[in-house]
């Protein structure tokens, strides 16, 4: 009996080593989990603030080297973006609403979204 009872405090002690090891790696892969979502988070804000920043600079005309490529390369994909928006609008036929920006028919008189009277292209 001795032998069971032996046998049966290792098993506890070897699960119970297990179970604080396991919980353990549980809370490290956690906290691992909240280190990446909180990167992610300010990651975003970092995003935010930049895109505040060359909002108050975009027009500025001196400017630091570094930051005046990179306002020139924001302001050359701004516009190749538009360019290709402007494409795949015309490819469905659609436009886009001068006073709140929907997708619309290209022949609207009114938008769909807003309800503005529109003027048509060939009427401009």
């Amino acid at each position: 009996m001795e032998f069971f009872d032996n046998a049966i405090g290792k098993a506890k002690e070897a699960f119970d080593i297990a179970r604080k090891k396991t919980g353990e790696v549980v809370n490290t892969e956690k906290q691992k989990f909240d280190v990446s979502s909180l990167k992610s988070k300010r990651d975003k804000h970092f995003c935010a603030l930049g895109k505040i920043y060359f909002e108050l600079i975009k027009d500025t005309e001196e400017l630091e080297d570094e930051t005046k490529e990179l306002v020139i390369a924001i302001k050359e994909k701004n516009e190749k973006i538009d360019a290709l928006n402007a494409e795949i609008l015309s490819a469905k036929n659609k436009r886009v609403c001068p006073n709140c920006g929907a997708n619309i028919d290209v022949n609207s008189v009114y938008c769909n979204s807003c309800g503005v009277k529109l003027v048509i292209d060939s009427e401009e």
